[in-house]
């Protein structure tokens, strides 16, 4: 599985996990969601969003597909 985790630009903070749909080369899919992420601060989007909204708004504005990732850890 390919994953890619989304900082925000301006704190920092995680925002999330995204993945693409069907499988791709890496360096696409790296290239693809840099792009999108790119344009989603450029138009002012960043502010109060989710993980969801950056998804759909890579979906609408790309060919390849991602998903969001739900993760946890298990510690022994």
């Amino acid at each position: 599985m390919q994953v890619l985790i989304i900082h925000d630009t301006d704190s920092e903070e995680i925002v999330g996990m995204v993945s693409p749909i069907k499988k791709v080369d890496f360096p696409d899919f790296d290239d693809e969601v840099r792009r999108t992420w790119q344009s989603f601060n450029d138009e002012g989007l960043a502010n109060d969003y989710s993980i969801e909204d950056f998804v759909d708004f890579h979906n609408e504005n790309s060919k390849m597909e991602i998903d969001y990732v739900v993760s946890d850890f298990i510690q022994l």
